[in-house]
């Protein structure tokens, strides 16, 4: 059996490999937070990207998962998400919402919002980028990879969505 997230992780790398993308797959302690995946696999919290699942209440009164990738060392605005998506409110899902969706915990979760048949919007900061990191998954599985090359596969809509200070 399979350890919850290996199957995404199989998924990720199934697709860079048919699509001939270079990376390198980071195998590592368990990590919850950015902060302590940054200094586990020796790279720049400022490369590496934090996928968050969010969901939007739409005008109609339905919901959208959507998954929003912002630099780990930046912040969401959730009222820049609002106004994007022209919805009455935007909200984290909660831990419970997100393992459905996606079959990953928070803190797992990988930036390719395709493999949930989801949208992925991408904060513009993070296209300044030359390589990116993410968690591919799993607590224990990261990928690092150049950042055009992600950008490519993942096809993400870019927009400003981090908050200014």
């Amino acid at each position: 059996m399979l350890r919850m997230g290996t199957e995404t992780f199989l998924k990720i790398k199934e697709l860079l490999d048919s699509k001939g993308f270079e990376y390198k797959h980071l195998v590592h302690e368990h990590v919850v937070t950015s902060e302590d995946a940054a200094k586990i696999r020796d790279t720049n919290i400022h490369d590496a990207l934090k996928a968050i699942i969010l969901k939007a209440q739409l005008k109609d009164g339905t919901f959208k998962f959507f998954q929003a990738v912002i630099p780990a060392s930046e912040r969401i605005d959730l009222k820049k998400l609002k106004i994007l998506l022209d919805s009455k409110n935007v909200s984290l899902a909660s831990p419970h919402e997100v393992l459905k969706e996606t079959g990953c915990t928070v803190g797992s979760v990988p930036p390719f919002a395709q493999l949930f048949g989801m949208d992925v919007y991408l904060d513009n900061s993070a296209l300044k980028r030359d390589t990116v990191v993410f968690s591919a998954g799993t607590h224990t599985d990261s990928i690092k990879m150049k950042a055009q090359d992600y950008y490519n596969i993942v096809e993400p809509k870019v927009e400003e969505i981090r908050k200014i200070y």
